[in-house]
């Protein structure tokens, strides 16, 4: 019981630095990404992370059985970013998501 109150204590701070960065998204953000053909590998990884979050929340994420189905995920991010506004509004929803499940 101790080791799983010492892995909640050490993901406590992660998890608020990713509110944090959540929150200094913006709309223009989203839409100039959506402008890269080929974006930075950092940023190609982390919107595959979103995609693998997203999969069995969202229709446009292409998924098999619960899991990320797409041979190109930046194509796939750039399909769930058509609508920006609605993609930063689902990841900043996500965390209550998780506390409700």
């Amino acid at each position: 019981m101790s080791s799983v109150q010492a892995d909640l204590d050490a993901a406590l701070p992660l998890v608020a630095k990713a509110k944090a960065a959540l929150e200094g998204l913006n709309l223009k953000d989203l839409q100039n990404l959506k402008a890269l053909a080929n974006p930075p590998a950092d940023v190609a990884k982390t919107f595959t992370c979103v995609l693998h979050l997203l999969c069995t929340i969202d229709p446009n994420v292409p998924q098999k059985k619960g899991k990320l189905d797409a041979d190109n995920p930046w194509k796939a991010c750039l399909k769930i970013m058509q609508n920006p506004g609605a993609l930063l509004d689902q990841l900043k929803g996500f965390g209550a998501l998780v506390e409700k499940d």
